[in-house]
């Protein structure tokens, strides 16, 4: 059975709102949370809550179903299709994240910070390097309070947002010191970040407190703490980015951090959704109720998980048709053959090509001899950039034509 939000159930018989509402806010299931709810221009306010319903354990059943063919599937790939995907998925989550905020830059800007061939004065080069830090096992993003919070975002987006405009500067003890406003595409205002500053504090703590509860599943704490910090807004900009940045790190935390590079992607594929999800959690006709919000957030990542499978499957599935169309060219020798394999799956993944540096820490071979079974490449069959000084060599597909 579908959980019915008390927004729905208003349109629908407006008179049972309010004994509904009552029967789950005082239902044994619920979870109250110290935070009251108010959407913008109305006066009531509410203090959220949600219930514990068969539709969310169902869907984080079916989260860990795929979770388990997920790693199936990683685990059955060569390393350099899960590095050459790694970078593939970074660019397209920095570059997703960005246009859900309406934020412009490209995949070349994006790629050259990737790659090590952009200038140190890059705007998106701290962003950048935050993702490249969800890959590596030993690093450690503190998330333990407010102050940690603020250190994070001044070194993720503080100083591009100073760029862009530099009124956007915080100027609070940790946050900011104004009110602010957060405006619909078509300019309408429909919500204000918490205000004063000594509010947003409280609450942020509040949720902090949530997100690091071991009596609550880790998927239901990052919904509510997504909500919460949307709700909160405690930048006067780069709020979205920094909160689905925050759930991609416990993402990978949790879960394989392949997975925290794909969460930013699936919200722009879904972003009416999920734009309409924080609107129905702040509605005054929801009074509080965030059990909507988590069932779709559930469900949002779910779907992440899904979408990573299928595009990884998809992947998979090209290199091999191509894996047996150079086993028909006949390369009688082995280490030839692997440099040919490496070089598709460079070309087919994250597409910039692999440096002489990467195959030889791939193949455990020196440059020398790497270099002598490229020179045997036919010139058709290779293509070679540049960048700076840094060549990137990945198999033409034309050879196959």
């Amino acid at each position: 059975m579908q959980y019915q939000s008390l927004t729905k159930l208003y349109y629908i018989s407006p008179d049972e709102v309010a004994r509904e509402y009552e029967k789950r806010f005082e239902s044994p299931s619920a979870i109250h949370l110290p935070i009251e709810i108010k959407q913008y221009h109305r006066v009531k306010s509410y203090p959220a809550f949600f219930i514990y319903h068969n539709e969310m354990a169902l869907i984080i059943d079916e989260f860990y179903k795929n979770y388990e063919e997920f790693l199936y599937l990683v685990h059955s790939v060569p390393p350099v299709v899960k590095q050459q995907f790694a970078l593939l998925s970074i660019l397209d989550e920095v570059k997703s994240t960005n246009d859900i905020e309406g934020v412009h830059s490209t995949r070349k800007e994006i790629r050259e910070i990737l790659d090590g061939n952009s200038n140190h004065s890059s705007r998106l080069k701290s962003v950048v390097n935050k993702y490249l830090d969800l890959l590596d096992a030993n690093k450690e993003i503190p998330f333990d309070d407010c102050q940690d919070i603020r250190n994070f975002f001044d070194e993720f987006a503080h100083d591009e947002i100073i760029q862009d405009n530099p009124a956007h500067k915080l100027d609070g003890r940790l946050f900011r010191k104004d009110p602010v406003e957060i405006e619909s595409a078509v300019g309408k205002v429909i919500h204000q970040g918490l205000f004063p500053e000594e509010e947003i504090i409280r609450a942020m703590g509040i949720s902090l407190n949530i997100l690091h509860s071991p009596e609550l599943p880790i998927l239901i704490r990052l919904a509510v703490f997504h909500y919460f910090f949307a709700y909160i807004h405690p930048f006067y900009d780069g709020n979205g980015r920094t909160d689905r940045f925050i759930t991609s790190y416990y993402l990978g935390q949790h879960f394989h951090r392949l997975l925290a590079l794909r969460f930013s992607i699936y919200v722009k594929k879904n972003r009416s959704t999920y734009y309409k999800l924080l609107a129905e959690a702040d509605s005054e006709l929801n009074h509080g109720d965030l059990t909507p919000f988590i069932i779709g957030f559930l469900k949002i990542l779910t779907g992440s998980i899904r979408d990573t499978i299928v595009v990884l499957t998809r992947k998979q599935d090209q290199l091999e048709i191509y894996e047996k169309k150079i086993q028909h060219l006949g390369l009688r020798d082995p280490l030839l053959q692997e440099i040919y394999f490496i070089l598709l799956q460079a070309a087919l993944f994250y597409g910039q090509g692999i440096t002489m540096a990467e195959l030889m820490k791939v193949t455990k071979k020196n440059r020398g001899t790497i270099q002598k079974r490229i020179n045997e490449i036919p010139m058709e069959q290779l293509l070679v950039s540049k960048i700076n000084k840094t060549k990137y060599y990945k198999l033409n597909f034309m050879m196959f034509k």
